[in-house]
C-alpha cells in the first residue's frame, strides 16, 4: 500500500459517503494511516499525487472549477505533469521536442496503442494552448507548443486537407441554413422578409376587396372572427427556411459538423474516394460505405448511439436541405433503424447512482441548501471574532464576506432553484438578472421560451418559482453577496451567477456553478453525480413519494410526452409501478380475501 495514496483517499472522501459520523470517520482514518505507515512499502507507479512544488500548484490550479478548463484537459495534464516533474522541467520550458520525448516514453510504458498515444500527446498540445490563454494560469508560464506529428490525420488516417473542400461547402451552404440565416436555396432571411413585405404591400385590388369584405362580415353580431390559417412558421418552411424550433444552436452545429467530417473521412478511408460534394456524400450508397468505415475506426470508443446520431444528422440535411427523393430517404431511414442503438431513458450507470439515494440521502439533499448557508454563517462568525481579537473592533457581517464565501452562497441558491424547479443546466447557468421578478416577497425567474429546449417564440416561457425561504435567500444574495463575487471590471455583468474568472470578454456566466453544487453534494450527502443527473434526481425523489406524481414530474421536467417521462423512470424502480398496480387491484377487489383451495 502507498501511504500517500491512502491519505489522499481519506482526505477527498467524507464521512457521509460511508454513513459515519465525523468522529467515527476520523477515528477509522487515523487507524488506517497507522496501519499503512507500519508497512512502508510502495506498490504503485508514480502518479499525480506524488507531485510537489510548482507542478503540484499547477495541478491544483487547473483542477479548480474556476480555472475554466474542462475535465478532459485536467485528465490529460496529470500524466504530463508527472513526466515534467520527474525530469525537473518547468512548464515554461516545454517545446515540441519535449512532447516528442513524452510520446516516446508513452509508447514504452503505456499499454495504449500507438494511435492512442499519439492522440494523447495531441491533446496535451491542445491543453497547453488553452492554458496559455487563461488569465488565471499566467504566472506559470504556459505557452502554446506544436505537437510533433505535423499534419495529423486522425483515426481514419485521412488529413483534414483531403476533405477541406467538402467542409467549405458545408460551412458556406448548410451551416447558414441550419442556423436559420438562409433558406435552402441561398436566400438570406433579411432579403426574404423584405421581399415578403413588398409582396404583401402590392395585393391586387380584388384580393384587397375580398379581405375587406371578409373582415366586415366577421365584425357583424353573431359572426365568427376571421382566423389566420397561415403562421409565420408555415411561411418560413414553405420558402426553405428552418423555423425557430428547428434551428440548430452553435453547440449543435459544431457537433454535427464533426459528424459530417467523420462521414467524409470514413468514406475516404474505406474506398479511397473523396466525396466531391455534400450531395454525393449523403447519397445512400456513399452513406453505407461511410458507416462501414466509422464502425471499423471507432470500435469500443463510442457509445452505441454515436453512429445513430451521425445518421440522423445526415437525414436532417438530406431531407430538409437537399430535399432528396422519397426512395433515398427510405434507405437512409433503414440505415438509422439498423444502426441507432441509442438507449432510451437513463443509462444503467446513472440509474445505479440514483438508486444510492435512500431516504437518508434524500433528506440530506433536501437540507443541503440550509446546511451550506449554516456553514457560511459559521465562517462569518469566526472571521468576525478573529478580526475583533486582532483589531479590537467587531466588523459588520457583510464586511467579512469575500468571493469564496460568495461562491458558497451561489451554490446554495443554485441548489435551491434546482430542487424547486429541476431546470435544464443551461437555463440555470444562463439565468439573467432582468429575468427576475417579484410578487410581494415571492420571486420568480422567467426564462424566455426561445432559450428553452424544444420551445419557440410562440410557446410558453419557462417560469422558475421560488418559495418564501428561497426568495429570501435570493434577495439576501442580490443585496449583499453578489457584488462581492464580481470580477474586477465586470460590474455590469447581466447574469444571476456572474463568471468567476476573467476571460477574453466581460459579462459571462459562471459556467461551472453546477460542478461546485455537485461537489458540495458529494461532500455533504456522500454520492457523486454529474450536473445533468441532478435534474433526474429531482424527478426520482418525487416519484419515490408516489407514482401518481408521474404527470406532475412530466410537466416539471418539461417533457412534451408522458411516454418520455416513463422511458426515463419506469425501469429505475419497477416496484413503483407494480406496487401502485397491486394497490389498485386490491381497491377494486369485491371477493374479499383469497382463500387457499
Amino acid at each position: 500500500m502507498c501511504r500517500r495514496e491512502v491519505v489522499e483517499f481519506l482526505r477527498t472522501h467524507h464521512s457521509a459517503e460511508f454513513n459515519l459520523t465525523k468522529g467515527s470517520y476520523a477515528t477509522y482514518s487515523s487507524e488506517a494511516i497507522d496501519i499503512v505507515s507500519q508497512l512502508g512499502v510502495r506498490n504503485r507507479k508514480r502518479g499525480s499525487r506524488d507531485l510537489t512544488g510548482e507542478h503540484a500548484d499547477i495541478l491544483m490550479a487547473i483542477s479548480d472549477d474556476e480555472s475554466g478548463l474542462r475535465e478532459w484537459q485536467v485528465g490529460v495534464a496529470r500524466p504530463f505533469l508527472v513526466f515534467l516533474h520527474d525530469r525537473k522541467m518547468q512548464i515554461r520550458d516545454v517545446t515540441t521536442d519535449t512532447l516528442a520525448a513524452y510520446y516516446s516514453e508513452r509508447l514504452e510504458v503505456s499499454s495504449k496503442t500507438k494511435e492512442k498515444c499519439r492522440q494523447h500527446v495531441i491533446e496535451v498540445a491542445k491543453f497547453l494552448k488553452d492554458a496559455s490563454g487563461n488569465a488565471a494560469l499566467q504566472t506559470y508560464g504556459f505557452r502554446p507548443v506544436e505537437h510533433p506529428f505535423g499534419k495529423y490525420s486522425g483515426k481514419y488516417g485521412v488529413a483534414d486537407e483531403v476533405v477541406a473542400d467538402l467542409m467549405k461547402e458545408f460551412d458556406r451552404d448548410v451551416a447558414p441554413w441550419a442556423m436559420g440565416e438562409m433558406s435552402r436555396t441561398g436566400q438570406s432571411l433579411a432579403a426574404f422578409i423584405e421581399d415578403l413585405d413588398k409582396r404583401e404591400g402590392s395585393v391586387s385590388e380584388r384580393k384587397a376587396l375580398l379581405q375587406k369584405r371578409r373582415a366586415e362580415k366577421a365584425a357583424r353580431p353573431g359572426q365568427k372572427p376571421v382566423e389566420e390559417t397561415r403562421t409565420n412558421d408555415d411561411v418560413l418552411a414553405a420558402n426553405g427556411f428552418l423555423t425557430d424550433k428547428e434551428k440548430w444552436s452553435t453547440k449543435t452545429l459544431e457537433k454535427r459538423r464533426g459528424y459530417i467530417v467523420s462521414l467524409a473521412k470514413a468514406t475516404v478511408a474505406t474506398v479511397d474516394i473523396v466525396p466531391e460534394s455534400m450531395e454525393e456524400l449523403l447519397d445512400p450508397d456513399f452513406l453505407e460505405t461511410a458507416v462501414d468505415g466509422i464502425r471499423e475506426a471507432n470500435v469500443g470508443e463510442f457509445s452505441s448511439g454515436y453512429l445513430g446520431g451521425v445518421l440522423k444528422c445526415a437525414r436532417k440535411i438530406a431531407k430538409g436541405f437537399q430535399r432528396r427523393s422519397k426512395d433515398d430517404l427510405v434507405r437512409i431511414d433503414n440505415l438509422v433503424r439498423i444502426h441507432d442503438r441509442k438507449r432510451r431513458g437513463i443509462a444503467p450507470r446513472n440509474k445505479a447512482k440514483l438508486r444510492e439515494f435512500d431516504e437518508q440521502r434524500i433528506q440530506r439533499t433536501i437540507d443541503l441548501g440550509d446546511e451550506i448557508i449554516a456553514d457560511v454563517n459559521a465562517e462569518i462568525d469566526r472571521r468576525r471574532v478573529a478580526h475583533r481579537k486582532k483589531h479590537g473592533v467587531l466588523p459588520a457581517r457583510v464586511d467579512v464576506i469575500d468571493a469564496e464565501l460568495g461562491r458558497k452562497v451561489m451554490a446554495a441558491l443554485a441548489h435551491e432553484i434546482l430542487l424547486r424547479n429541476a431546470p435544464r443546466s443551461d437555463n440555470l447557468i444562463n439565468a439573467r438578472m432582468d429575468w427576475i421578478s417579484w410578487q410581494g416577497e415571492q420571486a420568480r425567474i422567467t426564462v424566455p421560451a426561445v432559450h428553452v429546449k424544444m420551445r419557440g417564440p410562440d410557446d410558453e416561457d419557462l417560469t422558475l418559482f421560488l418559495d418564501g425561504r428561497q426568495s429570501k435567500l435570493l434577495r439576501s444574495y442580490l443585496e449583499t453577496v453578489r457584488a462581492k463575487c464580481l470580477v474586477s471590471g465586470d460590474d455590469r455583468n447581466p447574469y444571476l451567477f456572474p463568471a468567476q474568472v476573467r476571460k477574453e470578454e466581460v459579462g459571462q456566466p459562471y459556467k461551472t456553478i453546477l460542478k461546485r453544487v455537485t461537489r458540495v453534494l458529494n461532500e455533504k450527502v456522500g454520492t457523486r453525480i454529474n450536473p445533468h443527473l441532478y435534474r433526474h434526481l429531482i424527478g426520482w425523489i418525487w416519484l419515490k413519494q408516489s407514482i401518481d406524481n408521474l404527470p406532475k414530474v412530466k410537466r416539471m421536467l418539461g417533457h412534451t410526452r408522458l411516454q418520455t417521462t416513463i422511458d426515463y423512470y419506469a425501469e429505475l424502480d419497477p416496484s413503483l409501478v407494480f406496487d401502485a398496480w397491486n394497490e389498485h387491484l386490491n381497491s377494486k377487489s369485491t371477493s374479499g380475501k383469497v382463500r387457499a383451495a
